[in-house]
């Protein structure tokens, strides 16, 4: 790889978040996972503990409610999600886990704990806290209303 210093920040970044979800789906697919992958990620972030409409999970995501529901039906078809009709709104789908599903839900928060545990002692932990403080920092600048006109 060339010089840190000569490689742009969003392109580390994006090769950083590969690596990392690259590693953490390979782990989850070892552990007895092997239909879920990267897009999947979305749809377990996004769901509320009581369910969640897809229409909802899809603004979450930043996708299409179409897209959305073509993810919630794989992961219904691998038994990890269920998909009823909103008793409120007969047209509206309320997603929610399976128990298969809390427990990989489960077994997921272990798997990326695993992988902190790892990244902390690769970049040692005082390292790993400066980059999360940063990656936020970046993160809520972006989010912050000024954040869209960079000041004169």
């Amino acid at each position: 790889m060339a010089l840190v210093s000569d490689v742009h920040l969003a392109r580390l970044l994006l090769r950083a978040i590969r690596a990392v979800q690259a590693t953490y789906i390979d782990r989850l697919q070892q552990r007895g996972h092997p239909g879920v992958r990267t897009g999947h990620i979305p749809v377990f972030a996004g769901l509320d503990p009581g369910g969640t409409r897809i229409t909802d999970l899809a603004a979450r995501a930043g996708i299409t409610r179409q897209m959305m529901g073509r993810l919630v039906r794989e992961l219904v078809d691998l038994g990890y999600l269920s998909a009823e009709s909103d008793p409120k709104d007969q047209r509206a789908v309320i997603v929610s886990m399976t128990d298969r599903g809390r427990a990989f839900g489960h077994e997921a928060g272990q798997i990326m704990g695993e992988l902190e545990d790892e990244y902390g002692d690769l970049l040692e932990d005082p390292g790993l806290r400066t980059l999360k403080h940063g990656l936020a920092t970046i993160i809520d600048r972006a989010a912050a209303p000024s954040a869209a006109s960079p000041s004169a």
